[in-house]
């Protein structure tokens, strides 16, 4: 059986996504907690758990709607009730990781491979005072910031472009080039929110990207300037990485082919 399991997570005290060697990552909770209730310690027929992720959302990042699948065989492969297992996993889980929904789909689903398009969206405040309910997720950003400027630079986002001048060592530099299907500036009176869809991101693409946008803002660079980085400079022409904890990845989208057969709420 195949499952998909929409996840919400606060990143701050995760190495990311993807479960490392060194330290805790949020697919490593996971993972513990499903092993927890779908497979005891006793049970000799138990096979590891292993869950894949749509993103490998970076250190600190936050998540509202990541997307992973779970395949059960063997002893754990038996027909798992979709309530139960959101119910049920998040009784394993921290407070700040939870399974939000789950889903059958068809046999062969891959939560990465067969992913669209994801939408990330960052948060940033120039209120004189930032409140600490809002300080865990929302970037304060000091003096002017020119939204007229920032909407010019942005509008030069949309379409496939080589961004290795936004990727971060360790992403996918053998392969810079992605689709931004829409990018744009929410203006909120304090806040401003940019939102950004694509066909994939780089590591540390969005954050990159966001960087130097301010610096565009506070009129360090033209658009003009931002819009040549599009076409494969290296990084270090590029403006610098924006905190992690402002950053979320809001959705992730499949085609109509991988809907799913079921699904719990």
């Amino acid at each position: 059986m195949v499952y998909r399991l929409i996840l919400s997570y606060r990143g701050s005290a995760y190495a990311g996504w993807q479960r490392q060697d060194n330290a805790l990552a949020v697919q490593q909770v996971v993972e513990e907690a499903l092993a927890r209730w779908l497979a005891p310690a006793d049970d000799p027929a138990a096979r590891p758990i292993r869950v894949v992720g749509a993103s490998r959302t970076d250190a600190g990042v936050h998540a509202r709607g990541q997307t992973a699948h779970l395949v059960l065989e063997g002893g754990a492969g038996r027909l798992v009730p979709l309530k139960g297992l959101v119910h049920g996993t998040n009784r394993f889980l921290p407070e700040d990781v939870r399974v939000m929904a789950a889903e059958s789909v068809a046999e062969g689903f891959d939560a990465r491979k067969h992913a669209a398009g994801k939408e990330y969206r960052y948060r940033l405040s120039h209120a004189p005072i930032l409140s600490p309910l809002d300080a865990p997720f929302v970037v304060r950003v000091a003096g002017r910031v020119d939204l007229t400027a920032l909407r010019a630079a942005t509008a030069h986002l949309p379409g496939r472009h080589d961004f290795s001048a936004f990727a971060l060592a360790g992403g996918a530099h053998t392969r810079p080039f992605r689709t931004v299907t829409g990018a744009e500036w929410v203006d909120r009176g304090d806040e401003i929110v940019f939102r950004i869809t694509g066909d994939g991101f780089l590591r540390g693409m969005v954050r990159s990207l966001v960087g130097t946008l301010l610096e565009v803002a506070r009129g360090r660079r033209s658009p003009a300037a931002f819009a040549e980085l599009l076409g494969g400079r290296p990084r270090s022409e590029a403006g610098p990485t924006a905190p992690a904890r402002g950053l979320v990845l809001q959705r992730v989208e499949y085609p109509e082919a991988w809907r799913a057969l079921k699904q719990f709420p």
